[in-house]
Parts: C-alpha cells; structure tokens; sequence
C-alpha cells in the first residue's frame, strides 16, 4: 500500500510560468495543492523559508528572481524550478 504524495506548487496567479505548470498538471491528473505565495503574509513567508534555504535557489537569489513556480513532494523528498516535463510526473504521481 503506497502513501499518497501531497504535491505543493508554490506560485501566483499572476506568473505565466505557473500558469502552465498548473495546466501541465491539471492535463495529467497530478493532485497538488496550489499556494498563492501573494495570497497571504503567511503563505509568502512559507515559500520564502525554502527560497532562503534550499540550495537551487542560490541562482534564482543571484539573478534577483522570484523563483516559481516551485514544486515541492512530501515537505522537501523532491523538488524543482524546472519547466514542467513528462520526466518529472513519476515524482509526482503515486
């Protein structure tokens, strides 16, 4: 018996990008939950602690990016900055 992942997709309404990582993963049926990281202080500062922390953020601090969207599997067992992909649904999938 697996444990479903829980899938977070920190982003904005307002960021093409993570509009289509949101269609990507509506069209191949990922569950995920969407954090508006504009919705709310609290919900910025959750993306905030993993954009000051995780390592492949370093570029994204460097550029003075945003970093979303940003994908994150069972509270860090993976993550990414990447464009969506076909390679990254087993990750995400159960």
């Amino acid at each position: 018996m697996s444990t479903m992942k829980k899938v977070f997709l920190f982003g904005s309404e307002q960021c093409p990008d993570c509009i289509t990582m949101k269609e990507f993963l509506d069209a191949h049926q990922v569950r995920y939950s969407f954090i508006d990281i504009l919705g709310s202080l609290g919900k910025l500062k959750m993306f905030l602690k993993y954009r000051d922390t995780v390592k492949e953020f370093e570029k994204v601090r460097e550029k003075g990016s945003i970093g979303i969207p940003f994908l994150i599997v069972n509270d860090g067992e993976w993550y990414t900055l990447d464009a969506p992909s076909e390679a990254m649904l087993p990750r995400l999938k159960d």
